[in-house]
């Protein structure tokens, strides 16, 4: 069974509707759509807490259903991230992570300017490669 497949189902249960579950859950209509019909595979997980509380449903379980906690013996880096194509790709997240579990101290404006150097160290990556 799908993410969106286990929401539309619980909600269906509880006999609400898409405005009334997005509104309880502090996300728009529009996104509770999206993950039903699978458009959203991957919702933050802030979301899914959110809608695990909307439903009245155990946060784990979502989790699980999403990918997010370890149902089999696929890694979780490998779920949560299914566009990472290489074991490098993997090993990179995995300390990248590991890091900022190390340093949660760091403010909100230290982890944007990380994603900033992120995105500009790629984008000359990129270029190098292309020369």
């Amino acid at each position: 069974m799908t993410l969106g497949e286990y929401v539309k189902k619980k909600r269906n249960e509880m006999g609400i509707s898409r405005n009334l579950l997005a509104s309880r859950a502090g996300i728009s209509h529009t996104e509770v759509q999206r993950i039903e019909t699978n458009e959203r595979k991957m919702p933050s997980l802030k979301v899914l807490c959110s809608l695990a509380d909307a439903l009245n449903v155990p946060q784990e379980d979502f989790l699980k259903i999403a990918g997010y906690t370890p149902t089999d013996d696929t890694p979780v880096v490998e779920r949560a991230f299914p566009g990472l194509k290489t074991s490098k790709q993997q090993e990179t997240i995995v300390k990248i992570a590991d890091g900022l579990s190390r340093n949660s101290d760091l403010k909100d404006e230290d982890l944007d300017d990380l994603f900033k150097q992120v995105e500009m160290f790629i984008e000359y990556a990129k270029r190098e490669k292309d020369t």
